[in-house]
């Protein structure tokens, strides 16, 4: 996990590597604490450095999502179209859910 960071348009909260069963609860802590942490606004979580996403990460991400409608905030996720995450997200059919861009 990388430190949440502000970028133009709102807060960035980078990932890397595998986002599995035993990581994606510290994903989806990281992202609570992040919306905690955001009055408002938008919080992007960039999944580009993700090697591989498992169904448990995608749950830990619509969580977040869910936790953010309740708080007026936006979530979006940015993945890079040539890799893992965005790639078990397609499969998944949450691309559109979960607002992801190319990153």
């Amino acid at each position: 996990m990388k430190a949440l960071r502000e970028v133009d348009g709102g807060h960035v909260l980078g990932f890397a590597g595998e986002v599995d069963l035993s990581t994606a609860p510290a994903l989806e802590k990281a992202i609570l604490a992040a919306l905690g942490e955001l009055g408002g606004g938008r919080l992007i979580v960039d999944l580009t450095e993700v090697t591989f996403l498992a169904s448990a990460g995608m749950s830990a991400l619509i969580a977040g999502r869910e936790k953010a409608a309740g708080k007026d905030i936006e979530l979006a996720v940015t993945a890079s179209p040539t890799g893992a995450a965005y790639r078990s997200l397609e499969i998944a059919g949450l691309i559109d859910v979960l607002s992801v861009r190319a990153g």
